[in-house]
């Protein structure tokens, strides 16, 4: 049978609950949706200029690059690198450390999702071991724009969040290459989406902190998400979505409260006569409380 495959926040971050989180499923599956996956961890490696959606700035070594690309690949999850920044120029990409990034990772088993034409084409050409998946930072909303974007070469396309429960999503080809964020904390239909991806880019590449926050939803708690029209429940996604031949699913959070995150973590991949239970030995064992 199919499996359901997930695709968590923030491999960096979040290293240590995501590993945990694959332990608990392995060791006690029965707490677990069945035929369910930690699929691939999204984000970057602080400081990594082509990075895109969120700001993350700051530095780590070589040989914590190294730990988690090995610790996840190992576990047959795979790092899937954010390189979506839309600003990139050529000069951009003599940039050492991406560069050191992804020559680590090429190892076949690892993902880039990408938004820039010219950084898509470097890194295809640098860096052929790496399926490309097509980023939702896109903002694709025209469906003929979709479907043209469903027959190129990507190995998922990630669909803007808009689409989430609507009769022309269900619609649309190749449902085996849609991606869909299942938990999309900005605000449904977002008239400030490409601007706010612009303005993360621009203070990735100037190492500098963003003011700009287009979209109150951020602040709010996972519980209040479940209101947005976007939300893809439990029921639909193990029931509608799966029987549709969706299978591929994004939880967002990157960069988030890390109890945003567990409460994600939770609600999709833990049975409901079990989250309790999980939740706290997530908190007890990775949250120290």
């Amino acid at each position: 049978m199919k499996k359901i495959r997930f695709f968590l926040p923030d491999f960096y971050s979040n290293f240590h609950l995501i590993t945990f989180l694959d332990d608990m499923m392995k060791q006690s599956p029965q707490c677990f949706y069945e035929n369910t996956e930690i699929a691939a961890s999204y984000g970057c490696f602080p400081g990594s200029i082509w990075n895109g959606g969120r700001v993350m700035l700051g530095s780590c070594t070589k040989q914590e690059i190294e730990l988690v690309i090995t610790e996840l690949n190992r576990r047959n999850i795979a790092l899937r690198y954010t390189f979506t920044n839309p600003l990139i120029e050529k000069h951009h990409l003599l940039d050492t450390f991406c560069n050191l990034c992804l020559e680590m990772g090429a190892n076949g088993q690892n993902e880039v999702l990408v938004n820039s034409p010219l950084l898509e084409e470097y890194i295809r050409n640098a860096f052929p071991e790496y399926p490309v998946i097509s980023s939702t930072t896109k903002c694709l909303k025209n469906i003929d724009a979709i479907k043209s974007e469903l027959e190129k070469d990507y190995a998922l396309v990630v669909l803007d969040s808009a689409l989430n429960n609507t009769d022309t999503l269900f619609s649309l080809p190749h449902k085996e290459k849609i991606e869909l964020i299942a938990n999309h904390y900005c605000m449904d239909d977002c008239p400030n989406r490409t601007e706010h991806y612009k303005t993360v880019g621009q203070c990735q590449l100037e190492f500098s902190e963003t003011t700009f926050a287009p979209c109150p939803n951020i602040k709010r708690s996972f519980f209040d998400i479940m209101s947005n029209r976007s939300f893809i429940t439990t029921d639909l996604l193990y029931g509608k979505y799966k029987e549709a031949g969706f299978f591929n699913f994004k939880l967002d959070g990157r960069a988030f409260n890390k109890y945003k995150v567990l409460e994600s973590f939770v609600y999709y991949l833990v049975k409901p006569e079990y989250r309790d239970q999980v939740r706290f030995c997530i908190l007890r064992n990775i949250f120290k409380i």
